[in-house]
């Protein structure tokens, strides 16, 4: 390696939660969102929504659509890191009866391969 060049991680790995604190600017792709059919100004509402998914023992509709926001933003993660090099999967790592802030973002360089 030259000197200023970094090397690419051996592997990314994010435990997704707090959806509800995204912030536009740092949100890595509105054009996995919009071709979801989501505008920009619906990013701030979906995250606003998502903090309605956090309680294990709610069954609300409201509750299952902050679930269903959570995944849709990690799946835009996942499809970013996929466009950007990455071999990126999504992992549950507890059950989610017991919280469903149980989502990994597990991600490592397709050269790797």
């Amino acid at each position: 390696m030259r000197a200023g060049e970094r090397a690419a991680p051996a592997a990314v790995v994010i435990g997704t939660c707090c959806h509800h604190r995204c912030t536009a600017r740092a949100y890595p792709n509105h054009p996995f969102l919009h071709s979801h059919g989501f505008s920009p100004a619906d990013f701030t509402a979906l995250c606003k929504l998502s903090s309605s998914g956090v309680d294990p023992t709610s069954s609300s509709g409201r509750a299952d659509a902050a679930r269903r926001v959570k995944d849709l933003l990690d799946e835009a993660r996942v499809e970013y890191l996929s466009a950007n090099g990455f071999d990126a999967l999504l992992h549950t790592y507890i059950d989610a009866a017991i919280s469903p802030e149980n989502v990994l973002i597990v991600a490592s360089p397709t050269t790797m391969h």
